[in-house]
């Protein structure tokens, strides 16, 4: 089923644009600015709206685009306040976000059993063998938060938090940050 964005959405893929603009210190990235004029195509096997909640639900292979972004789930809700304010949260095994870098031949990667974005506190949010990657530098753990105004982001392994998992790295609760060399070339 297609269908069309609502603002929620709009403003909820914006925060993952804003996720992409710098998530990596080390390294600042760019989102493809291009991606902001494409139109948003949301595609999932059902949807629901509740205006006087200002909820909406999208259920079964949620799949979200927008010029080079592709967001996966199995299931995204977004909740709009009556100030305009949106929290979005996706779930999936995990829920992942794709996205080209500007100017690179290079893409942001993230995923997470559960994503969510506040545009209130300007943060993303990705739960449970939460992964980044940006080229080849990865940032790992169990819960990662990112700041869209600041562009900072801590990382939690999870040692000994009710409710996480080892991931499939065997991490064991502790964050893994992989940063590559930068080639003399860089600038």
């Amino acid at each position: 089923m297609r269908l069309l964005p609502t603002n929620g959405i709009r403003t909820a893929l914006l925060g993952v644009l804003l996720v992409s603009a710098g998530l990596l210190g080390a390294h600042p990235a760019h989102a493809d600015a291009a991606d902001r004029e494409k139109p948003i195509q949301i595609e999932a096997d059902r949807a629901s709206l509740d205006q006087p909640k200002g909820l909406t639900v999208y259920e079964g292979n949620v799949v979200v685009t927008q010029g080079t972004i592709l967001l996966r789930a199995a299931r995204a809700q977004v909740v709009q306040d009556k100030a305009g304010n949106q929290q979005a949260i996706a779930h999936g095994s995990p829920a992942t976000f794709r996205q080209k870098i500007e100017g690179k031949n290079e893409w942001l990667d993230a995923q997470g059993k559960r994503v969510e974005f506040d545009s209130a506190k300007n943060t993303v949010q990705l739960f449970d063998n939460a992964r980044l990657k940006r080229g080849e530098d990865i940032v790992m753990g169990a819960h990662i938060v990112y700041n869209t105004r600041d562009e900072t982001y801590q990382v939690n392994g999870g040692g000994g938090t009710a409710g996480t998992t080892t991931g499939k790295d065997g991490n064991k609760g502790r964050v893994t940050v992989i940063l590559q060399p930068k080639k003399k070339d860089q600038p």
